[in-house]
């Protein structure tokens, strides 16, 4: 399926099935979200859900304002999923109009490998059995809370750090800390009322993958694991393959 992006994220053609509706939509792709998410309005337009009907969803240990919402089924690149799950949540407005209003998650993602080209914008379903690439990443897989979350192990500017890998396409987060690095200048963070770090063209490496690449500093309370984004593999064509736990960049 050929994808476009949408701000941050892949975005594809899928269908939703629940009760009597069967409604085409673009849905934005996560490999760091462990729940679906679907904005409460779009619930209540299209689907004409009653949220006061809806149990509510606990996410990161919170449950105001997030609801359950069972879908019968969907199609994404040529497979159906019963019984999906989603957290209804208000979010145009909370994430300033910059997620999509359906968004597939890990539960979707994360019991196939995916074949994603970044030239021709294609996103297909592949064998998970197949070896595609010389070039193999190894990945390690989140359990409980971040289930199906795909981390790396990289060292950026000569230190090792732990990178969550992410599809959507961003400026890399360095988890907090002291780095031998120069920063070059500070970006405005305006909803913590602070600035963060700049590292500008940064060496990186993940196993036989080198590259280089802009990094944030996060935050003290961003834990001890960084992002890489989508960009690191900018113009590439490589496999993302769950149930081997490697990424595969093909030559």
């Amino acid at each position: 399926m050929v994808f476009r992006y949408s701000n941050s994220f892949i975005t594809l053609e899928s269908t939703l099935f629940h009760q009597d509706k069967v409604v085409p939509s673009e849905v934005g792709i996560s490999s760091t979200l462990t729940h679906c998410l679907m904005d409460s309005t779009y619930a209540v337009n299209v689907f004409k859900v009653d949220i006061a009907q809806l149990k509510s969803a606990e996410v990161n240990k919170k449950e105001e304002g997030y609801y359950s919402l069972w879908l019968d089924s969907l199609t994404f690149c040529g497979e159906t999923y019963r019984n999906v799950k989603f957290v209804v949540m208000e979010m145009q407005q909370r994430f300033n109009g910059k997620v999509p209003n359906v968004v597939l998650d890990n539960s979707i993602l994360r019991h196939r490998a995916w074949h994603i080209d970044l030239q021709r914008h294609t996103f297909t379903s592949c064998s998970p059995d197949q070896h595609y690439g010389k070039i193999r990443l190894k990945c390690s897989m989140g359990k409980g809370m971040e289930d199906g979350s795909i981390f790396l192990k990289a060292k950026v500017g000569g230190r090792k750090v732990q990178m969550l890998f992410s599809l959507n396409k961003g400026l890399h987060i360095l988890p907090h800390g002291e780095y031998d690095l120069q920063p070059q200048t500070n970006i405005p963070c305006p909803l913590a009322l602070a600035t963060l770090p700049l590292y500008k063209n940064v060496t990186t490496q993940i196993g036989d993958f080198n590259f280089v690449s802009d990094y944030k500093l996060g935050f003290p309370d961003e834990g001890k694991v960084g992002t890489l984004f989508l960009d690191a593999l900018e113009g590439k064509s490589f496999v993302l393959n769950y149930p081997k736990k490697v990424i595969e960049i093909l030559e």
